[in-house]
């Protein structure tokens, strides 16, 4: 194999298994989830500052890595299954792009409850929060990435990348993260479920991926 293939194969299987375990690790550190400003800002002013330091990281690296390994997932998939790779991908890349912007928003809280008189702030934050931009953001981004995983995952089985288990693993974790809003209580722990799902389903594609051996054709 090229050694410029041998890069940017490895690239993808970091991506691959990098982006889920980077949102993970954020998503397990935040400290307030899609909560009013109000509540964000109180929230981030509690919060022990390193590990909110490093959510924030986490989440940096994450909505850098994501769309790659989306790319890499329908990379893995197109030989055998086309076009679901190519929906899946599509659906992926462009899910996953807002999640820079919802990033930032963590970031604007953050920064919020460090200023004197956080409090006050929290009028603010709900408008941009809540805008049509913001809005858009967030609703490209749920249903997206949440249907691209389905697509993905089954395009890779179809193509016999990854094993049975992997798929359903795959699958499972986006009505997992629709449970958490729609669940009385709001279960946040569902979300940490379906993004370990993710994360394990994730791990056979990146080991094909950075396998040393060209991709078969169908």
């Amino acid at each position: 194999m090229p050694g410029h293939e041998r890069l940017w194969r490895l690239v993808l299987a970091v991506a691959i298994v990098g982006g889920p375990l980077g949102y993970a690790v954020g998503s397990i550190l935040i400290p307030a989830v899609h909560e009013d400003g109000a509540t964000s800002i109180a929230a981030n002013a509690a919060a022990n500052p390193i590990t909110n330091a490093m959510h924030l990281v986490a989440y940096v690296l994450a909505s850098f890595l994501l769309p790659l390994g989306a790319v890499g997932l329908a990379y893995l998939a197109y030989a055998r299954a086309p076009r679901l790779a190519t929906i899946g991908g599509l659906l992926a890349v462009v899910g996953w792009l807002p999640f820079s912007a919802l990033t930032a928003l963590d970031d604007v809280s953050m920064a919020m409850a460090a200023l004197p008189d956080s409090g006050s702030y929290a009028t603010l934050l709900d408008q941009f929060a809540n805008d049509a931009v913001m809005g858009g953001y967030l609703l490209v981004y749920i249903v997206g990435h949440l249907v691209a995983y389905v697509l993905l995952a089954i395009a890779l089985r179809r193509a016999r990348v990854i094993p049975r288990w992997a798929a359903w693993s795959m699958i499972a974790s986006s009505p997992l993260t629709v449970a958490v809003f729609v669940l009385p209580g709001r279960p946040l722990v569902l979300g940490d479920v379906a993004l370990t799902l993710l994360v394990i389903g994730s791990i056979p594609a990146a080991r094909v991926m950075a396998g040393r051996h060209r991709l078969s054709n169908p």
